[in-house]
């Protein structure tokens, strides 16, 4: 629900062929209405989506033309692909609403867990896996077509990777700000994750849990979460790279068209985030620069992940209590 003049300027926004999702908002006086760019995601944040456009008139005013275009097979049309505008980010942005409320549910089902320990947190899997679902359904259309094989394939190898990245999540929202991890930070962390979870008998101390498990935690902040904050990503930026690691065509047991229709949409998200940083940033050369350490990351997320399947195996060997539906996904992974 909204009034008829923010109904009216979301159309216009997503029907212009002048993109600019650029913040001009410093650079007006004070008491001036917000810019474009504020205005938008005010609208995302109440819910709003170019999905439920109805569409422009053609000039002549007699029929409407579809902002969307979800009839056509992915395999020789990608459906998520519009009539793209020269500085078009409609796939990325569109679904920023989606992920805002995304990370609500996850956020308030993960504090709800107490103590936050290694099985309590992995006990929530299975509804992880059920609101990532969702997530990308409602985002993608498409993807709720595909059969239910790929899809949970898809899902289980992005939740993993999705669980390597939470506290850079929570950076960019601005609900807990990172600052870089000491070894007694990260010991604050780690020894109450593992608490308990040992069988009787041969429970660790906290010296040896810090032996076996210390360089896997300080590696994962050191090499994973610190060179992604330090990017300082906008929610365009963060959203593409969301979605780049989701579609990752290089998944091995899913069908050919699940594979095509990864690759499609990798495609679109690379050639949006391109158009986001045009119109963020004024030198190309910058730009390019920018687009390519953006892309770096999914190949820290990727060795952080090999890293976080290593220590999966000493949990095992040392017969921590892990929930099984998170031992499942693990598993299949590692095949």
């Amino acid at each position: 629900m909204s009034c008829r003049a923010c109904a009216a300027f979301f159309r216009r926004f997503f029907n212009s062929k002048k993109f600019v999702i650029k913040c001009t908002c410093t650079s007006k006086t004070v008491g001036s209405h917000p810019c474009r760019s504020c205005r938008v995601a005010k609208c995302f944040a109440v819910g709003m989506t170019p999905t439920k456009l109805c569409g422009q008139r053609d000039p002549n005013g007699s029929s409407p033309k579809k902002l969307l275009d979800s009839s056509s097979p992915t395999t020789s049309n990608f459906s998520l692909l519009p009539s793209i505008y020269p500085k078009d980010t409609t796939n990325i942005t569109s679904t920023l609403s989606n992920f805002s409320v995304f990370e609500s549910k996850r956020n308030h089902m993960f504090s709800s867990i107490f103590p936050q320990d290694v099985f309590g947190i992995t006990s929530l899997t299975k509804n992880d896996l059920h609101l990532t679902n969702d997530l990308v359904s409602d985002a993608f259309p498409d993807f709720a077509k595909l059969n239910s094989c790929d899809k949970k394939s898809m899902i289980n190898g992005f939740v993993l990777k999705l669980w390597q990245i939470e506290p850079a999540l929570d950076h960019v929202a601005k609900r807990v700000e990172y600052k870089t991890m000491s070894d007694e930070d990260v010991q604050k962390i780690l020894f109450p994750f593992f608490n308990g979870k040992f069988p009787n008998g041969v429970e660790m101390s906290d010296e040896d849990v810090w032996r076996i498990f210390g360089h896997h935690w300080t590696y994962f902040y050191k090499n994973i979460i610190e060179p992604i904050v330090k990017l300082s990503l906008d929610q365009i930026e963060l959203m593409a790279i969301i979605w780049i690691l989701f579609f990752d065509h290089a998944y091995i047991d899913i069908s050919q068209k699940s594979s095509e229709l990864c690759w499609n949409i990798k495609k679109v998200i690379h050639r949006e985030l391109k158009n986001h940083l045009m119109e963020k940033y004024e030198d190309e050369e910058f730009v390019q620069f920018r687009f390519m350490n953006i892309l770096v990351v999914p190949a820290i997320v990727e060795k952080g992940e090999q890293k976080f399947l290593d220590e999966f195996l000493i949990c095992e060997m040392h017969r921590i209590k892990i929930h099984d539906d998170f031992k499942a996904i693990v598993k299949k992974q590692r095949i």
